[in-house]
């Protein structure tokens, strides 16, 4: 069964959907015990407090001249075609290419190319924008468009090794940023609180896959003779592995128990995956010791690590590594003199699954006395995946429609902070594009549950380069905004935009009412400026005439 249609359809509702379009819903209360309770919303404007079409006041910091950036930048992701031949000349590359893409999209989108160069970013953001800098090293690892029988797994260390030490390097870089604005009386919470890791980026692909289907048949068989052998072989983190007993005992609890996620694969009971092999073994032991290594550098600089979530046949995996930082770094004792948690999980709100797996990690942390961090996001990978179901015949893994998805992705806000207001033991960065997301986000943080809009546990976030108006508009209402700023070479980061024109062009040529309130800012200052410049010219014209006029002629008696 094709499921075109679907993805038709939510892309048609993204790229016109306005606040008006968008009907009654339901918005599920989802209960300690695990109950659900209902509770009709209206999904509307009248959800929010801020009136995101202020342009006026919002952008009054930003120049004309960026304005006119942003505009530009942002039209011209819209023209015919530069979503699909542009992304395919991104993929393709070559100097020529990356020339280009250096002094035009490049240098709008990202924050440079090396943790030097992206100091103009930070302050720019920090200082400028009044936001908070989030530096992502936007290097990926290879798509795997179908799921692969290999096992021995070949990936190079050199290259896993080396993108960790920039990503730690960029940990260190940002303490000294924070540090720096510190000392220049620019206080909590921090300018740059979020380091960020792609769990591809420091581990082998195909090795994350083999992992992701070994959970997925495990706890979509957990009764099996084959799962029971499987979890015999160490794979809940793996005795050998694991730095402790407890540490192993929760791995093994969290993998038997975990919600039944959406099926990546096409799997049979009679037909297991085969164990890791001793050395895909050893090859996951050195992630875990990468991603041990960047936890670190965040617990040293005081920041968090934001675990990306990526395609849903590495995201088993992912979970799993996650997991594994959180009962290590998640507790009270590293806690103890922090506001937030160290590690952060990602949930792509897209998925069916999403919420109850955001759910079942709050829960199996805090029962075992760990704190939550959760990131939120819709998702960026639909297109590929919805190819990818297509072709090996397994379950569409998203919602059915936009609305859906904007629905879930407030259930899951409202979880976080609804826990956040009772146990006050999670850490949540809402980061969505959608103004009403972030119109009923920010109202159920500040109406609802009554936190301070500066709460440090807390935060919204939006792409470098993208949906200003909307953190603008947040950051003038007083709330935690921050920028993700992707860096890296030109050549590293091409795949990276190529992507985001492939799986974000719904959100890029969706961005008509940001461009529309742009371009009437523009054109309001262009006729306070002509005004002023025809105010000039009157005045002048008046001088000169009164320069030019004769004096006055002396009388007789004079």
């Amino acid at each position: 069964m094709m499921r075109g249609t679907n993805l038709q359809q939510q892309e048609a509702t993204s790229s016109s959907a306005t606040t008006e379009d968008i009907s009654t819903s339901t918005i599920v209360n989802n209960q300690q015990d695990g109950g659900i309770a209902t509770q009709e919303k209206k999904w509307t404007s009248g959800n929010t407090s801020i009136d995101f079409s202020k342009v006026e006041l919002y952008y009054d910091q930003v120049s004309s001249w960026q304005l006119l950036k942003t505009y530009t930048a942002l039209t011209s992701c819209r023209l015919p075609g530069v979503r699909t031949i542009g992304a395919e000349i991104l993929e393709k590359g070559g100097p020529v290419v990356s020339q280009a893409v250096k002094y035009s999209y490049f240098q709008y989108f990202c924050g440079g190319e090396t943790l030097p160069k992206t100091k103009k970013a930070i302050v720019d953001v920090t200082q400028n924008k009044k936001m908070h800098c989030i530096l992502d090293y936007s290097v990926e690892g290879p798509v795997q468009p179908l799921e692969t029988s290999v096992i021995n797994v070949d990936s190079s260390e050199v290259v896993e090794d080396s993108i960790c030490k920039v990503i730690a390097e960029s940990i260190e870089f940002m303490g000294e940023q924070n540090r720096a604005m510190k000392r220049d009386g620019i206080n909590e919470p921090l300018p740059c609180p979020f380091g960020v890791v792609k769990v591809t980026g420091i581990s082998s692909c195909i090795l994350l896959e083999r992992l992701s289907k070994i959970l997925c048949y495990v706890q979509l068989f957990p009764e099996s003779e084959h799962a029971k052998k499987l979890l015999n072989t160490n794979i809940y983190f793996f005795g050998d592995i694991a730095s402790d007993v407890s540490t192993f005992d929760l791995m093994k609890e969290y993998t038997v128990k975990q919600y039944p996620r959406t099926v990546a694969f096409n799997l049979n009971e009679n037909t297991p995956p085969e164990p890791l092999s001793q050395v895909e073994l050893t090859k996951l032991g050195r992630v875990i010791q990468r991603l041990t290594m960047l936890c670190d550098a965040c617990v040293k600089n005081g920041m968090s690590l934001l675990v990306d979530a990526e395609q849903t046949y590495y995201q088993a995996a992912i979970d799993q590594l996650y997991m594994m930082m959180s009962i290590k770094y998640n507790n009270k004792e590293i806690l103890k003199n922090r506001q937030t948690p160290v590690v952060y999980n990602t949930y792509q709100m897209y998925l069916k699954d999403a919420l109850h797996r955001l759910q079942f990690d709050y829960h199996f942390l805090t029962q075992n006395g760990l704190h939550h961090g959760s990131k939120l996001v819709r998702g960026a990978y639909m297109k590929s995946e919805t190819i990818r179901s297509n072709e090996m015949g397994i379950p569409y893994p998203f919602q059915q429609t936009l609305l859906e998805t904007h629905v879930n992705y407030v259930r899951g806000v409202e979880f976080c902070l609804d826990n956040l207001y009772s146990e006050g033991n999670i850490g949540v960065l809402i980061c969505s594009h959608n103004q009403d997301t972030l119109g009923m986000s920010s109202r159920l943080l500040t109406e609802k549950y009554g936190f301070e809009k500066k709460d440090p546990r807390v935060m919204f976030a939006q792409l470098y380069g993208m949906g200003d108006n909307l953190s603008h508009a947040l950051v003038y209402h007083g709330y935690n905004v921050g920028k993700y700023v992707p860096f890296g070479s030109v050549t590293d980061v091409m795949p990276y935009l190529a992507r985001r024109l492939i799986e974000n062009g719904d959100m890029l040529s969706g961005s008509t009412v940001e461009t529309q309130r742009i371009r009437s800012e523009i054109v309001r200052r262009a006729a306070i400026y002509s005004k002023a410049v025809y105010s000039k010219i009157v005045q002048f014209m008046e001088e000169r005439k009164n320069q030019s006029s004769p004096p006055p002629t002396a009388t007789a008696s004079q």
